[in-house]
């Protein structure tokens, strides 16, 4: 089948599925035809439930397999015996329904000669049930006449409202889970046909006999069948009919079956809104049909693609995990950064009013940092990015074109990872569905893949690394006591020269103030190498400590329990942005797109 005869119309659905199955398989593959058949009765359905055949009035459809006595069924809604009589109905041939039958006020728009027939009748001479309403009795879906079995399952889309007729030995029946997949979406009222007297329970006039059991059982049995075949449908407590050929009296069991599905239809909301929603759910059931029928014939024409595409999709799942947990780095340069960020943060809490103590501990800290910032450099991780954003506060021009580098080189990094692990299965993916295309075969394409969210990671890993600083780090009273030992301890030694000279310069002022001669030469003349010899005294403690506080404040055990904590932050913060679809790998192949769109089709 060539390009041309792809169709042109129809659903995107339709359109998706053709295209995905000629993309991957080639445009002469065997199993076009039989896509294209399940798409064609794909946009019948849809035909079938929105347009509803333009009618006005309720539409409620009579199913089921060939001889349940849907007919019969039918024809209890009609007080008009000659009508009725038009109606065939019974166990010959002769008297099986063969064509669409509409029974109604109004026919249907665009009627089928060849297949179907329009039955009027007034609305004062059909049953009332609160509305206007059209039937529609259709062949048996089991009918021995292919066309008529045919027309039978194209119509189980039509109709909002179902009657499903099931004659009573017919409930262990195959078919009857086959309708129901058909109907799903429908509200549907099971009808059970041809029951025994002796088999009906005290609650409906019978006894409790093993007989009666066993016909509980059957109809549980049904009931919970049905409900799993049609999960999107809403069924309705079944109606029971009396074998009118035993108790002989037709009328009364036609009475009783046409009292109860008034009664149940009464239970329903028959509005326009409540109709759409019928209508919405048969549309969504019948897209489920396609799918289901779609992914069916793929799996036993193909089974080879679901392999290679899950073994793909396998390492997918994996390989964002894998390529993000590498990016947090060694477990050295995780603490690296760690130590680095918590001794800037106790830098920068300490006030300037702590002289000479803040400025030693700067100036050990940026000493210390040169080195950390030169190992977190070249990890090439998060931790060396967010090293770099404390960088950029010193210098703001040399830290932000750092910071882009460090970016780049993430983002670069997981780039390698990915084509790395994952380029080697794409090659054998595109090697397997060549050898499904037959004569298409189209060699091995090259496939993009590009990993999604770092941006976003980045971001929550700048957030998750200021709030474990902010909790570890050292609190605003011990930076305060820490400046004040450290002030002390400087000013307690260089306290001793300085007041030595402002003593004697104070004398000497003293007496110039009293009028006496003093000459220049009795002020203190401090030599410079005096004060620095003292500068360097008193502030070789001051090293020292700032030293013990910078090693003991910021232990090797802080630092890493502070590491661990990022790390399981970070890994958790990965898994959510994986699991919310943020972490992504996104393929730039179309061959690849469209196989994972048909193996998934049916779970979609």
């Amino acid at each position: 089948m060539s390009n041309s005869s792809r169709p042109s119309s129809g659903s995107g659905l339709t359109r998706r599925i053709y295209s995905a199955v000629a993309t991957t398989f080639g445009d002469e593959s065997h199993l076009l035809p039989q896509i294209e058949s399940a798409c064609k009765q794909y946009e019948t359905d849809l035909e079938h439930v929105s347009l509803g055949r333009h009618f006005d009035a309720l539409l409620i459809a009579v199913v089921g397999a060939k001889g349940q006595g849907k007919t019969w069924v039918v024809r209890q809604f009609l007080k008009d015996p000659q009508i009725s009589m038009s109606l065939p109905s019974g166990d010959l041939q002769s008297d099986a329904t063969l064509d669409l039958t509409w029974i109604g006020p109004k026919p249907p728009s665009q009627i089928n000669e060849q297949h179907e027939r329009y039955v009027a009748i007034a609305t004062d001479k059909m049953v009332d049930i609160g509305r206007s309403y059209t039937l529609l009795d259709t062949p048996g879906v089991t009918d021995g006449n292919r066309d008529a079995a045919e027309l039978a399952k194209s119509a189980l889309a039509l109709a909002p409202i179902k009657l499903l007729v099931i004659a009573r030995d017919q409930i262990r029946a195959a078919s009857n889970l086959e309708i129901a997949r058909q109907i799903d979406g429908s509200v549907v009222i099971p009808v059970v046909t041809s029951v025994e007297p002796s088999e009906f329970s005290s609650e409906h006039g019978g006894d409790s006999s093993s007989t009666a059991l066993t016909f509980q059982e059957d109809i549980a049995a049904l009931q919970l069948q049905l409900e799993i075949a049609a999960p999107s449908a809403q069924f309705l407590p079944p109606v029971f009919v009396t074998d009118f050929e035993i108790t002989d009296d037709e009328a009364q069991s036609g009475a009783a079956c046409r009292q109860e599905i008034l009664d149940r239809l009464s239970e329903l909301s028959l509005g326009e809104y409540e109709i759409q929603n019928v209508l919405q759910k048969q549309t969504q059931a019948a897209a489920v049909r396609l799918r289901t029928r779609v992914a069916k014939t793929i799996a036993a024409e193909a089974p080879q693609l679901r392999h290679a595409v899950a073994k793909l999709n396998s390492e997918t799942q994996r390989l964002p995990t894998r390529v993000l947990d590498s990016l947090l780095g060694s477990e050295d340069v995780l603490q690296a950064g760690v130590r680095m960020q918590l001794r800037s943060r106790l830098v920068s809490d300490t006030s300037l009013m702590w002289f000479p103590y803040r400025t030693v501990l700067a100036t050990l800290n940026l000493t210390q940092g040169v080195w950390d910032r030169v190992m977190l450099a070249m990890g090439g991780s998060l931790p060396s990015l967010f090293g770099a954003l404390t960088g950029a506060a010193k210098n703001f021009r040399s830290g932000r074109d750092f910071t882009a580098q460090l970016e780049d080189g993430i983002r670069n990094r997981a780039q390698q990872q990915v084509e790395s692990r994952l380029q080697p299965l794409c090659d054998a993916f595109h090697r397997q569905v060549n050898q499904l295309g037959g004569s298409v075969a189209r060699g091995v394409m090259p496939s993009q893949v590009e990993l999604l969210g770092i941006d976003e990671l980045q971001t929550r890993s700048h957030e998750i690394f200021d709030d474990s600083m902010r909790r570890n780090a050292v609190s605003r009273w011990q930076v305060s006591l820490l400046a004040i030992v450290g002030c002390l301890l400087f000013w307690a030694l260089m306290a001793a020269p300085i007041v030595v000279i402002y003593r004697d310069y104070l004398q000497a002022a003293y007496q110039v103030a009293q009028g006496s001669r003093v000459t220049l030469t009795e002020f203190p003349k401090p030599e410079s190498g005096m004060l620095l010899s003292s500068v360097l005294l008193s502030a070789l403690p001051l090293v020292i400590y700032c030293m013990l506080v910078l090693t003991f404040v910021h232990s090797r055990s802080k630092t890493g329990r502070v590491s661990q904590q990022l790390i399981d932050q970070h890994v958790a913060a990965i898994e959510e942005l994986r699991q919310s679809g943020v972490i992504r790998l996104q393929f730039d192949d179309p061959i690849l797109e469209a196989a994972n769109f048909l193996v998934n089709l049916e779970h979609k």
